[in-house]
């Protein structure tokens, strides 16, 4: 069995996460989906590899890869980047975590979100407990330095077809 596999990206500026915020105007993303599949080498060695996601099949590794650019002549500031993880996706953990981008995780559908060690969820009896990667069903990354002239970057994360 095939899917095809998509999700929607949300440009804002700070956590008003307002879609083409006043900062963020000029800042354009795309997305890429692709699937990792192992390549044998001549030399017998083997390769991860990406091709496009044009057919998964459950259980297959998909990656998400949000590329933005700033296209302004002077610096992109509050750049909040947040993007729904599909539903027939299950968030493979700590695969979104970056350097020099505050990540987090939320398990509401993008109502609230919290840092990773912070997640939790509330089980039918009323409990409070920490949530599972598999809970996850958004991710919104804070970029914590201005996005200079010209500048580019990636943001991912990577989840297993259910």
């Amino acid at each position: 069995m095939y899917r095809k596999l998509f999700s929607s990206v949300l440009i804002g500026a700070g956590a008003s996460l307002m879609l083409a915020a006043a900062s963020a105007s000029a800042l354009t993303a795309s997305q890429t989906v692709e699937r990792e599949v192992v390549v044998k080498n001549p030399d017998g060695t083997q390769t991860v590899k990406r091709q496009p996601a044009d057919k998964v099949i459950p259980g297959e590794k998909v990656v998400y890869s949000l590329h933005y650019y700033n296209e302004q002549e002077k610096p992109a500031e509050n750049i909040v980047l947040v993007m729904p993880i599909p539903e027939q996706i299950k968030y493979i953990d700590g695969s979104a975590e970056r350097a020099d981008v505050k990540t987090e995780y939320s398990v509401d559908g993008g109502k609230t979100f919290a840092t990773r060690d912070k997640l939790m969820v509330r089980l039918a009896d009323g409990r409070l407990v920490p949530a599972r990667a598999e809970d996850i069903t958004s991710i919104r990354w804070t970029v914590e330095k201005p996005v200079a002239p010209k500048e580019k970057g990636v943001l991912l994360f990577a989840g297993r077809l259910k």
